[in-house]
């Protein structure tokens, strides 16, 4: 599964349709790469701004002497984690990567905000949904899973390796 993990300050995404176009941007991003729909997790997580510093500077917060130079404090800071689970990206590194940037854009980007991002590739041994091992990529099975967007037991033959 994708998890991407928005950390950001209350004051950014406080508008419920703004959450929900990112998020259907980011899942947009996997099914176009035939991932079922549900396997992407969103979370935004906001942070108040005295518990969010970068370089020792709370963000936002008003400039000052403590962030010279550097950058902008009075801007809010975007800290966004993703952790893919359901396939490595080795082979499309540079694709999946400018097509973060290209989601990303025009809701952190072109909002004047500060941002980062990592993404963490984990191992599938260790992932279920809903107590189910996932399908192989690619599968009968998985196909299905992306069809009917839900887990549903599935024959190994079908899916298992």
């Amino acid at each position: 599964m994708p998890l991407w993990i928005i950390y950001h300050p209350p004051t950014t995404f406080e508008n419920e349709e703004t959450k929900k176009n990112l998020a259907k941007a980011i899942t947009e991003i996997y099914t176009a790469g035939k991932l079922p729909a549900f396997y992407v997790v969103v979370l935004f997580q906001a942070v108040q701004p005295t518990s969010s510093y970068v370089g020792g500077v709370a963000r936002p917060s008003p400039p000052s002497e403590d962030n010279k130079p550097g950058p902008d404090s009075s801007k809010p800071f975007i800290r966004i984690t993703i952790q893919n689970i359901a396939r490595k990206i080795d082979a499309v590194r540079d694709r999946f990567l400018t097509r973060v940037d290209e989601v990303l854009k025009p809701f952190i980007e072109d909002a004047g905000y500060h941002w980062e991002y990592s993404v963490d590739e984990t191992s599938r041994d260790l992932w279920k949904i809903q107590g189910l091992v996932p399908p192989m990529p690619g599968s009968e099975a998985e196909g299905e899973w992306a069809r009917l967007n839900e887990a549903v037991p599935f024959e190994m033959g079908k899916g298992g390796s």
